[in-house]
């Protein structure tokens, strides 16, 4: 009868220290591709959160200046505004009618319908030579009340009444966040780990430049050259 010849310690030992090593290198690139993965993960998902915090500013600027073409030729108000690092854009949210029309010194505005409104907005009332922006104090199932007396007078059929929507822009230095405030409300952060937030608006050419940076990618910045198109509807003629 063969004897069956099994393994030597010194065999065993061997096949042993090699599969440890086998294992130990299969386990540091399993490591070093999961590190490398997530790596690339993070700085896409950073890309994407400055792109998309890009895309935010540029939709909110694409809407400046609607529905307020009149109030901005009279210089009621300036639908964008770049100063001292905070991006402001001016849009109407809504319009109202009147029941009837309006006097200098009348504080309370019936209206249509006033179930949207609310207090401390601002309504912009104007016709076609003149008008005024007025902060809502209290609202009323059929009107609202104005924080301070008309200037002018409006007559029914020629009176326009929006409703203001006030957006800014800015960078919160204490937190390194980019913030989008809407009219009175908590600003939201928009972007986290942002070291540069600057914009421009030129009115000459209705051009605004928006440019973003992150502090972990301080060399790449994230610009945009807009052209809203409400806006340059209000531009003075050339003559």
């Amino acid at each position: 009868m063969k004897k069956t010849r099994g393994f030597t310690l010194l065999e065993t030992l061997l096949s042993l220290t090699i599969f440890s090593f086998v294992v130990l290198a299969t386990l540091e690139f399993f490591t070093s591709a999961r590190s490398h993965f997530l790596k690339i993960k993070d700085e896409h998902e950073t890309i994407q959160a400055a792109f998309s915090a890009l895309d935010k500013i540029k939709t909110d600027l694409f809407q400046s200046g609607t529905g307020l073409f009149i109030p901005s030729r009279l210089k009621l108000l300036e639908c964008i505004i770049c100063s001292e690092g905070i991006l402001s854009i001016t849009i109407s949210e809504k319009s109202y009618s009147s029941d009837s029309s309006l006097f200098s010194g009348q504080t309370r505005i019936f209206l249509k319908d006033s179930s949207s409104l609310k207090e401390k907005r601002k309504l912009c009332i104007f016709d076609s030579q003149k008008g005024e922006i007025k902060e809502i104090s209290s609202v009323g199932s059929d009107s609202c009340v104005i924080s301070s007396p008309l200037t002018n007078s409006y007559e029914k059929d020629d009176i326009s009444i929006v409703l203001l929507r006030e957006l800014k822009f800015y960078l919160d230095q204490r937190t390194d966040t980019l913030r989008r405030k809407v009219n009175s409300s908590p600003a939201q952060p928009l972007l986290e780990e942002t070291s540069e937030f600057s914009c421009s608006y030129d009115e000459m050419t209705n051009l605004v430049n928006v440019t973003i940076s992150q502090k972990n990618k301080k060399e790449i910045k994230y610009e945009a050259f807009l052209f809203p198109k409400n806006t340059a509807l209000s531009l003075p003629f050339s003559k």
